[in-house]
Formats: C-alpha cells, structure tokens, sequence
C-alpha cells in the first residue's frame, strides 16, 4: 500500500508540473505575425488577385554578404536572404546600445567573420525590429538604417548591430539567437554564394563594414519578355476614389478622373497611374515609421502588390515611400516609373498614389542576346575615371533590370514587356543606369 501511494504521488507531481509547463507555454506563446499570409477581405475593393503579402516579403534586405577575413561572398537570392532574417524573428535582445561618433562609427567587438544584410534605402529601425522581426526587446531605438551586421563568432549568442546610412551611428543588440544554428544556415547557403568585391567612393567607405559591396561579375543574366496584363483603371478609381468618381476630358490620352477631395490622372500613353489628395496636401505623415505601415497595410489590402515588389526608396522630407518591382531576385527600373509604386501617407488617409498600369504575365521567348554586362571594377573605374561624376557621391551599386516596352510586338497579337539587365548605381541619393562609364 505505502509503494502504491509514493507512485501514486508520483504521478500527481508530474500531472502538476506539466499542468504549470503547460499553462507557461500558453502564456508566453507569440505567434510570428510576420510569416501570415491571409486572403484580402473579400468586401475590400482590390486591383489585383486578393492574397496579401507577408510584411517581412516587402520589407526586406536585397542582398547578403557573408564575410570571413578576405573572403568575401554574397547573393541577392530572396530565399537565402529569408532564411537568414528568418531567424531573427520574435527573439528576445537582452541589451540595446547605441553607439555614435562624429565621422564613422567604430564597432570594436566585431569579429572578422559576419553576416551584412544589405538595404536599398534608409529604413527606421524601430519599425522593422516590431513591426518586420517582432523582436522582444524593453524598447525601440529611433536610429534609421541601411545596414545589419551579424557577428556569430564573438559570442554563442549572435550580437546583431544595425548602421545608419551616413556609418556615424550604430545600434548593438545582444539577443537570444542562438549562434551555431545562424552559422548552419549560412553553411547550407554557401554553395549558391558568388565572389562579392568592397568598392571604396570616400572616407566613410575605407572601413571594411561600410564599404559598397558588389558581385564581380554578372553571371548567366538574361534578357526576359512576358506578356502585359494591364491593370484596370475602374478598379484603381474604386479603390482610389471610390464610388462618386466624375470622368474629366480625355485630351492627347491623357483621362482625369476625380472626386469631392483628390484628382488622379492616367496616362495611357506611358501607362501610367497619379492620385493627388487635395485636401491632405498640407497633412503628410512626418513620421516615416508611420509612413510606411500605413502605406504598406493600404497597398497590401488592396491588392496593390500586382508583383514582386519591395520597399526600396524612403524620402524623410516629403514623406514619400517607394516599392519597387523585382524580377528574379533582381530590382527592376524604368525611366517612366512603370516598375514603382509612390505612396505619400497623409493624416488619416492616403495622400498621394502613383504608379505603373502594367503586370507580368505569362513568359514569353525573347529574341534577344543580352549584352555582357562589364565587371564591378570595371563599373568602379568607369565611374572614377570620369571627370562629370563626383565618386564621392557614389554609395550603392547593384545589377538590376530595365523593364521597356519592345517595338516588334509579338506576332502583333498581344502586347509584351521586356527586362535587360544593367548595371544600376546610387548617386547623389538617387538610382541611376550606368552605360559606358557614364549614368544616365
């Protein structure tokens, strides 16, 4: 009897502290909002099929770097990229430090193998580690960034520092990311990295953590045609402006339409989409973390993302928040603006809304051989060795597409869209296509 009662006390343990392990589990679950991906409300006027993108899918890094002394190697790969960000998602920071200095930061306590996520553009730290990562942290650094590095080999524990765009500040975060499953991932990545070259345009990019990084060559890139769909302007004006819209003259293909608050405009010519808000213009968000949550929830609600599209450009004086399409893991440019989408958050609603009135379709053959794109030293020394362009001013490159509309027209039957990979660099702020040591 007394051996029957010590078992049977036993088992009461166990059930006791599974109960509390349990009810633990319970109360400290937080779902990874980030990886969701829901239907758009069926009631929500939307412009494209009604699937939403994940916010980590849109706000993301556009390239990797893995960097080991000398060695240096990266990829733009959209699925090693997130795989890597996707270990950072809900992880506890044990330690917030800002760390500041007058001309470039220094990071001391890296070591000499880590991880650089590459941004396109300036991005509010606060936003992405809530809102994007869902870290969990005691509170949120207002420190804008371009740049994330990852050291996995000081610590067991990854130390992740986050760098502003001008390198003059940084943000140290100490987290729970456990080390050797960081370094597992990026063992099971390497095969599909390439030689990445640092390029050095100034002072600030003499350090080895602020320099510009770039694939040495461009591999295997070739020229793709797709057939266009275009995008309905009745569902763009029932999403923009909803049910009281007044069509205004058509002159020179060139239609506006508007309501009692905003007027848009569509360009059939160029194919283009522009929405003013009249009675916001002296209301623009100034908060860019606000900005851009709100623009993106807008946009993805409505089925906006008609694409692949990523946040690529953030304006801090006007507000102004820019997507930009990606094709193959490679971000997509065009004269006309037909690859962005523009977004100006205003108080309560959006203030401005521009964008391209065409999407991919089905891949179609295309009859060109791109031309073999130069080197990313020979980009260097063309840029350099000319005398119109400030290398100074230069502080990104990265290969991209140029989306054009072909002339010969597929069997003249249906109309085509074309990307040409080219060489794109950053200067003085603002994307530009480089041709023959020149930008254009």
């Amino acid at each position: 009897m007394r051996n029957r009662e010590v078992i049977k006390s036993a088992i009461l343990l166990i059930l006791v502290l599974v109960s509390i392990f349990m009810t633990y589990r319970v109360w400290t679950f937080t779902p990874e909002l980030t990886d969701l991906e829901t239907d758009v409300n069926t009631d929500t006027p939307a412009i494209g099929p009604k699937i939403s993108k994940p916010i980590d899918s849109v706000i993301m890094p556009f390239r990797m770097i893995n960097r080991n002394g000398t060695d240096v190697k990266g990829t733009s790969n959209v699925k090693d990229i997130k795989r890597i960000t996707d270990q950072m998602l809900s992880k506890e920071v044990k330690k917030v430090d800002i760390l500041s200095s007058e001309s470039v930061v220094e990071l001391e306590d890296l070591s000499e193998r880590y991880t650089i996520l590459d941004f396109p553009d300036s991005v509010p730290s606060e936003m992405y580690l809530n809102q994007v990562l869902g870290m969990n942290m005691s509170y949120y650094p207002k420190v804008n960034f371009d740049r994330i590095l990852v050291d996995t080999k000081s610590t067991n524990e990854a130390v992740v520092y986050l760098l502003s765009e001008d390198k003059r500040k940084a943000v140290k975060l100490q987290t729970t990311m456990k080390s050797h499953k960081f370094d597992k991932i990026n063992k099971e990545a390497a095969p599909d990295l390439k030689p990445y070259t640092g390029i050095i345009t100034n002072e600030t990019t003499t350090n080895e953590i602020n320099q510009i990084y770039a694939p040495e060559t461009a591999e295997n890139m070739n020229i793709y045609r797709y057939v266009s769909n275009k995008i309905s302007v009745a569902d763009l004006n029932d999403v923009i402006l909803g049910e009281s819209v007044i069509a205004r003259n058509n002159e020179d293909k060139i239609s506006t339409y508007n309501n009692n608050t905003g007027i848009s405009t569509v360009n059939e010519e160029k194919q283009t989409y522009r929405y003013t808000n009249l009675s916001e213009d002296e209301n623009r968000q100034k908060d860019i973390s606000k900005s851009i949550t709100n623009s993106f929830k807008f946009i993805n609600e409505h089925a906006g993302y008609t694409d692949e599209f990523r946040l690529f450009d953030t304006d801090q004086k006007t507000g102004k928040i820019d997507y930009q399409m990606f094709l193959n893991n490679y971000p997509v440019f065009n004269d006309d603006k037909l690859s962005s989408i523009e977004a100006v958050w205003g108080r309560d609603t959006i203030n401005e809304y521009n964008r391209g009135l065409i999407t991919t379709g089905v891949a179609v053959p295309s009859k060109k051989e791109a031309d073999e794109l130069p080197s990313s030293e020979e980009v260097r020394y063309g840029l350099a060795s000319n005398a119109r362009i400030d290398f100074n001013k230069v502080t990104n490159m990265a290969i991209g597409y140029d989306l054009s509309i072909p002339n010969d027209e597929l069997d003249n039957l249906q109309d085509t869209i074309e990307f040409t990979p080219k060489w794109y660099v950053k200067y003085d702020g603002e994307w530009k296509r480089y041709e023959n040591g020149g930008l254009t």
